[in-house]
C-alpha cells in the first residue's frame, strides 16, 4: 500500500529545500454597490488591495524543459496557453487555505499571474500544486 502521507511530507521538503519564499495574492473584487455584490465592479481587480494574502515557498521550473508546463498546457480546456514559468507547492505548506483562490504569485518584486493550476491528490491526501505562471 502506497503511503501518500510520506509522499506529501517529501513533496514538503523537496520544495521548501529548493524553493524560495513568495507572497500569494488574492486580488480585490470588492463591488461598487455593496448592496448588490451580482453588479460587480466597474473597475479592474487590484493585487493586494483589499484581497486575501498568503505566504508560501514555491520551486520555480521553466515550462518548457519539463513535462510539468506540457501538462499545464493541455489541461487548461484545449487551449494552448503559453506558459512562463511553472511553479511547485507542496500542498501540506497550506493546508488551509484554497489555493484555488488566489490570482498571483509574487516573488520578490515580480507579480506572476497564475493562469492554470492542478492539484496532485492521488488519494484523500494532497501532494502537490502545480501553478502555470505567465508574466
Amino acid at each position: 500500500m502506497v503511503d501518500y502521507t510520506a509522499l506529501a511530507a517529501t513533496a514538503k521538503r523537496l520544495v521548501e529545500a529548493n524553493g524560495r519564499s513568495v507572497t500569494l495574492l488574492k486580488e480585490n473584487r470588492v463591488p461598487d454597490v455593496a448592496g448588490e455584490p451580482w453588479r460587480g465592479t466597474s473597475t479592474a481587480p487590484v493585487a493586494g488591495q483589499g484581497g486575501d494574502t498568503q505566504p508560501a515557498i514555491v520551486a520555480f521550473v521553466p515550462a518548457g524543459g519539463s513535462g510539468l508546463g506540457r501538462l499545464a498546457t493541455d489541461s487548461a480546456g484545449g487551449l494552448q496557453v503559453q506558459l512562463d514559468q511553472v511553479g511547485l507547492l507542496a500542498a501540506t505548506t497550506v493546508p488551509a487555505i484554497d489555493v484555488e483562490k488566489f490570482d498571483r504569485v509574487l516573488d520578490g518584486t515580480v507579480p506572476w499571474k497564475i493562469v492554470t493550476r492542478e492539484k496532485l491528490q492521488p488519494s484523500d491526501t494532497a501532494v502537490l500544486w502545480v501553478l502555470g505562471l505567465k508574466r
